[in-house]
């Protein structure tokens, strides 16, 4: 049986289709209050407009904001450097991949709400004429920070039989671990998860600000595992090969030094389980030793006796059946034991 599980929090946990129309409510019901004034309906109409658009750019986002948090960390070790042995001050610059990737995507979202809400304000709108131009990019990043905090705290999104299956698995006689591992951040996660009634049965609530780790990275799930302090069984040597191609000081090479007979970690490391409803993020798991199970709909099932699906151990439609998949796991091992 497990001793950790990790669940995705969009997709596993939350319908991200449920959400959407209740983020343009929200959206709607908050920026008017701002000094971007405004209604209801031209925010809502904004954001239906631009939000397609906007997500097929995520990954190109995630890839700026990778290596602006390179950069930064470069210049930092630079100043460093330069400030040993005096007394030179330089400004601190954020580094942490997650909150420039936030500033970054949320300053591009309320920029381009205002260009698509001025269409449809009349011509002497405070907006258009007074208030954009007088606005810093720091001014917007705090409304746009305040509108996705407010709305995030009261969309309830949760899949059916998701928030039942949570407090199952706390249940069980093993005294299961029970964590996140979402692209969200800490803060996000603590308010969905509190607003779900379910924070308190997570023993740690890991978003990609936490490790400083944006989870479309090979990094993230090896991160994760380290920050709570779990060791994967065994890393499975065919997917380390294949992750790496073998050269020289890669994984393979990691796995052969710390798989032998006799490996005294090896004993100590536990089964962990990934729940995600991404194949990718799935095969990064994998390949750090968990566990895989993928939530999907029955429209997208793959075929697990392809060699390309090898990363994914374990097929459910929904988060509601994974308890009834745990229960068949400690069958399975009872009966293995009485039978021995």
């Amino acid at each position: 049986m497990p001793t950790a599980i990790f669940l995705d929090s969009g997709g596993v946990i939350n319908d991200n289709a449920k959400r959407a129309p209740q983020w343009v409510r929200y959206l709607g019901e908050y920026l008017p209050t701002t000094v971007l004034g405004g209604n209801a309906q031209v925010w809502g109409m904004a954001n239906v407009e631009m939000i397609g658009p906007f997500f097929r750019r995520w990954h190109e986002f995630m890839d700026k904001a990778t290596l602006l948090a390179a950069q930064a960390r470069n210049r930092e070790k630079a100043m460093s450097t330069v400030a040993d042995g005096n007394s030179g001050k330089w400004e601190e610059e954020e580094t942490n991949v997650y909150r420039i990737f936030e500033r970054l995507h949320l300053l591009i979202w309320i920029k381009e709400m205002c260009q698509i809400a001025s269409r449809h304000l009349p011509v002497n709108d405070p907006l258009l004429f007074k208030t954009l131009p007088s606005l810093t990019d720091d001014d917007l990043f705090r409304i746009a920070k305040s509108a996705h905090v407010y709305a995030i705290r009261r969309v309830r999104a949760d899949f059916p039989g998701a928030l039942s299956a949570i407090r199952s698995i706390k249940a069980m006689p093993e005294g299961l671990k029970l964590y996140t591992s979402s692209a969200d951040s800490f803060e996000d996660l603590e308010a969905i998860l509190g607003g779900l009634g379910v924070l308190e049965e997570f023993d740690g609530v890991f978003g990609a600000d936490r490790v400083d780790c944006l989870k479309n990275s090979d990094e993230y799930y090896r991160r994760v595992f380290e920050a709570v302090g779990v060791r994967c069984v065994v890393c499975r040597k065919e997917d380390v090969a294949i992750a790496d191609g073998g050269q020289q000081g890669g994984i393979k090479e990691k796995y052969d030094a710390n798989n032998g007979a006799g490996n005294k970690e090896e004993e100590e490391a536990v089964e962990v389980v990934v729940v995600d409803d991404s194949v990718k993020a799935l095969k990064c798991a994998h390949v750090q030793g968990a566990r895989t199970v993928l939530i999907t709909s029955s429209e997208q099932e793959l075929d697990l006796s392809l060699e390309e699906n090898r990363h994914v151990d374990y097929q459910l439609k929904a988060l509601a059946d994974l308890p009834a998949l745990l229960d068949s796991w400690r069958e399975h091992f009872s009966r293995s034991s009485s039978s021995s």
